[in-house]
């Protein structure tokens, strides 16, 4: 069980960091970044997220062997 809860959780980080990189490609956000010089907050969110996922995701894994 807890290793099936680790691979969703790598699978989900993995989600979140693919619709983070597709988020900061759209245009809107495109103009934003050149307006301020940085990516929305919310691609930031993403980013964090499926980062935190896919290590903890990682860690129960490897903790689960």
């Amino acid at each position: 069980m807890r290793r099936a809860t680790s691979l969703l959780l790598i699978v989900i980080g993995i989600l979140l960091l693919y619709w983070g990189y597709d988020l900061q490609e759209r245009v809107d956000v495109e103009l934003i970044k050149q307006i301020t010089g940085e990516a929305p907050e919310k691609v930031w969110q993403y980013y964090v997220t499926g980062g935190i996922a896919v290590l903890v995701g990682i860690l129960g894994v490897w903790k689960s062997k």
